[in-house]
């Protein structure tokens, strides 16, 4: 069974940085467009999604790709593909190491000195490779990277 991705890809800015995460600070005007953004919704319906408010807002800004599925299961080679073309076998949300030598679209960016952020709900900061993270107020574990 094929699981429908909402992808949605606008040329607007996303403004989801908290105070523990840094925002890309150098800029490079594009030819065709200034931003493109990917929002990725996986673990809810299609049409749930797209009726949200918030989602409506974004999609009105740009263009709706609907028609994305999953390459494979379980999610982390979905992530690996999308941004390298290839899920190299993995079959498994495990923690997978992707040889150096594999380009992705961030080698691409960065070799033409354009910024690029990734965002990714509840991760505590910057740079942060570990499994999980407590909130330290609430002690909850919110951030997890391996998801069930």
């Amino acid at each position: 069974m094929l699981t429908k991705f909402l992808l949605l890809s606008h040329l607007v800015p996303l403004a989801v940085a908290s105070d523990y995460t840094l925002s890309p600070v150098s800029y490079v005007q594009g030819k065709a467009f200034n931003r493109f953004v990917t929002i990725w919704l996986e673990n809810t319906d299609y049409s749930k999604a797209a009726g949200d408010p918030n989602i409506e807002f974004f999609a009105k800004k740009g263009i709706t790709l609907n028609n994305y599925f999953a390459v494979t299961h379980p999610s982390e080679p979905n992530y690996v593909a999308a941004v390298s073309g290839d899920y190299y076998g993995i079959n498994n949300d495990d923690d997978n190491i992707i040889p150096a030598n594999v380009s992705t679209v961030v080698d691409l960016l960065e070799e033409k000195g354009i910024s690029w952020g990734e965002y990714q709900e509840y991760m505590p900061y910057t740079g942060f490779t570990g499994k999980s993270y407590k909130e330290e107020k609430t002690r909850k574990n919110r951030y997890v990277k391996k998801h069930k």
